[in-house]
């Protein structure tokens, strides 16, 4: 007997199996109906075996054929749904329940990221509201509280400390969040290793199968393999791609993270800067008493806000690195149906095989379905490379507007403030290199950005837009175009 593949026991017998105990005594049921076992078995014994079959089937009546022991085995891992050779972890259900736990670890990043937002938003307002207190002392250092001036004066130190309180409020929460350190997720591994999530210590990890021994070559000889083969190797694949996109997505969060240390620097800028000034301007024991306080706290929230931005430069770096080598392997065509396949100096032509009678083509087989997914989910990675790319620009953006408030804060005290000593002019000084730094490195994360987006634009002018409708074929889909394309 011969394995084939439509010979396989349904899904409620195969829930009812256990496989190990089955591997071991070498024999399968294929069907189980009225009190009847159909059994293959590559043992000579055939009466024991239906005596085992009768005993932990509960069957009365038994038929059993032969098969060789590799046919056995193949049949048995057909029904784990597995490819020669592979272990249990790649089947397409486990496989399946990994990739939803990597779309949810990735659901759990982009609340991370609004979160971020949110507090970026606080520490504006917060600066907001410090430039408003600082207009209202400015009026009450030149009118004093006397007159109608008092009614403005009034008004924007209001809504300066609402702001602050507000500006606070939204804050808090985001610098809670990143007290704790964010748990990098697993990288994608070497090739025909399998991944799989797993407990470990009360939490869910990526592992990986050892290297599965002929799975190269069965990749390699993809146009011989059955269909169900084929989609197996394609969610193995777009679990690839699921681990490549929940890693950049880490990336870009960390980079958040970086980008809402800057905004902490600005406002620690902001009240360092007002403190210097209370110090320079104001002789009076409240005021210095009043502005070192301000340079505590700012020095505090610049100390802080340089200890994310670490953070997210290592991120910065490795994302562009393992972008860079994700953009290099080949891709879900590449190994399905390429038109040639270069091996050494050689190339071996391959064909895509011919459509046999009662099959359905492309769009409308589930081998179709399945590389139609794996071809979108491919799209979405270099998206996602792409979307990471830009996180790196806008991360350089923040550095420079970062390094803009430095230069300003410290030049503006060197120029107009009154000489008070080496340390004071060292000071400013040291404030402006500072700033100057930031500016080296934030044109050093926006060039390459910028590089990669112009190599690679999805907004051009009469760009098509297609609407996937898996009912119909996909030259019937319905398409969008934008005609004036976008930036």
């Amino acid at each position: 007997m011969l394995f084939d593949e439509t010979l396989a026991p349904s899904e409620a017998l195969v829930a009812s199996l256990d496989f190990a105990l089955l591997t071991v005594l070498r024999w399968l049921p294929l069907k189980v109906e009225e009190g009847q076992a159909w059994v293959i078995t590559s043992r000579d014994d055939r009466d024991t075996v239906a005596s085992e079959v009768r005993v932990h089937l509960g069957v009365q009546a038994v038929d059993v054929a032969r098969a060789t022991d590799a046919t056995l085995t193949r049949f048995i891992e057909h029904a784990q749904d597995l490819n020669p050779g592979f272990p249990i972890e790649s089947s397409r259900t486990i496989l399946a329940r990994t990739r939803t736990y990597l779309a949810d670890r990735r659901s759990q990043l982009a609340s991370y990221r609004t979160l971020l937002v949110k507090g970026r938003t606080g520490l504006a307002m917060l600066r907001t509201g410090l430039a408003l207190l600082a207009v209202s002392l400015v009026l009450v250092k030149i009118f004093g509280f006397t007159g109608l001036v008092l009614i403005p004066e009034g008004l924007l130190m209001f809504c300066g400390t609402a702001m602050v309180a507000d500006g606070l409020i939204w804050y808090f929460p985001a610098r809670r969040l990143t007290r704790g350190a964010l748990r990098a997720p697993a990288a994608p591994g070497e090739p025909f290793t399998i991944p799989f999530a797993t407990l470990k210590d009360d939490r869910i990890v990526i592992r990986r199968s050892p290297p599965v021994a002929g799975a190269q070559e069965l990749a390699r000889d993809h146009d011989r393999l059955s269909p169900v083969m084929r989609r197996r190797l394609m969610a193995l694949e777009r679990t690839e791609l699921a681990l490549e996109r929940t890693r950049l997505a880490f990336f870009r969060t960390i980079m958040a993270k970086s980008r809402t240390g800057m905004a902490l620097v600005r406002t620690g800028i902001a009240l360092a800067g007002i403190g210097i000034a209370f110090q320079q301007r104001i002789n009076n024991g409240s005021a210095d008493i009043l502005g070192t306080g301000l340079m505590v706290v700012g020095i505090v929230l610049i100390a802080e806000g340089l200890g994310w931005y670490l953070s997210g430069r290592k991120s910065g770096r490795l994302s562009q690195s393992e972008s860079e080598k994700a953009s290099e392997k080949s891709a879900g065509w590449d190994m399905l149906f390429p038109p040639a396949v270069a091996e050494g100096a050689e190339e071996r032509y391959r064909f895509v095989p011919a459509i046999m009678a009662g099959s359905s083509p492309g769009i409308w087989g589930s081998t179709g379905l399945a590389l139609e997914r794996t071809l979108l989910a491919e799209r979405r990675n270099v998206m996602a490379r792409f979307r990471t790319s830009h996180a790196r620009s806008r991360t350089g953006m923040a550095y420079l507007r970062t390094a803009a408030n430095f230069v300003a804060v410290g030049l503006g005290l060197l120029l107009t403030g009154p000489a008070r000593g080496i340390g004071w002019t060292g000071l400013e000084c040291t404030i402006i290199a500072v700033g100057l730094l930031l500016f080296v490195d934030g044109l050093y994360w926006i060039i390459p950005a910028r590089r990669e987006r112009w190599q690679l634009s999805f907004c051009e002018s009469q760009m098509e837009i297609s609407v996937p409708d898996y009912l119909k074929p996909a030259g019937e889909w319905q398409v969008f175009t934008l005609e004036d394309g976008c930036e």
